[in-house]
């Protein structure tokens, strides 16, 4: 993210908006719901490596190796466990620092720096549908929706944004007018 965003622009294309999340932790329950369900994950995980070690300690080679097994086997259910129930909101108090976004007169960039640092490019079209979420502290500017039918016929959304914005009406605004093509 040490680029400016006009590098990665077409010709012609200005600058309108930019921003982050704010900072803090959103999404209480989304967070709250993930570390519910990955806690069995990081309970037993971590149960069957207490007992796999403590069998490595065991008279025979046999034990040793069933220790062994156990204790690889429950490192990714461990892992998961920890990731669900520590590391989601450890990243949701991270996005303000990680996480860029930025309106210009064609496509909304979404750039990311986390493990490797990734830029995502949605061009704003007339047949985009948005919308805008208002929060207590943040808003979130839909942009890109799209409805897709799984392999079942279930119809499932996806929708790609500006999350947890300080400024969420003035860019649904913005991205209104490239819309209709006043901006």
């Amino acid at each position: 993210m040490a680029e400016a965003w006009e590098d990665f622009f077409q010709p012609g294309e200005t600058l309108l908006w930019e921003g982050a999340p704010r900072p803090g932790v959103h999404g209480w329950g989304k967070i709250i719901g993930m570390a519910l369900f990955g806690l069995p994950f990081l309970v037993i995980g971590t149960g069957i490596m207490i007992a796999g070690l403590g069998k490595i300690i065991g008279p025979t080679w046999f034990d040793v190796g069933v220790g062994l097994f156990m204790a690889a086997f429950s490192i990714p259910f461990a892992g998961l466990g920890a990731f669900l129930v520590v590391g989601q909101g450890i990243l949701a108090a991270q996005a303000h620092r990680r996480i860029r976004s930025a309106l210009s007169t064609g496509c909304a960039y979404i750039g990311t720096s986390w493990v490797k640092p990734g830029l995502e490019i949605y061009p704003i079209l007339k047949s985009t549908s948005g919308g805008l979420q208002k929060g207590r502290r943040a808003d979130t500017v839909w942009f890109h929706v799209r409805s897709e039918k799984d392999s079942d016929g279930d119809l499932s959304t996806t929708r790609i944004g500006f999350e947890n914005i300080a400024d969420g009406d003035k860019v649904l605004s913005l991205i209104r007018g490239i819309q209709t093509g006043s901006a």
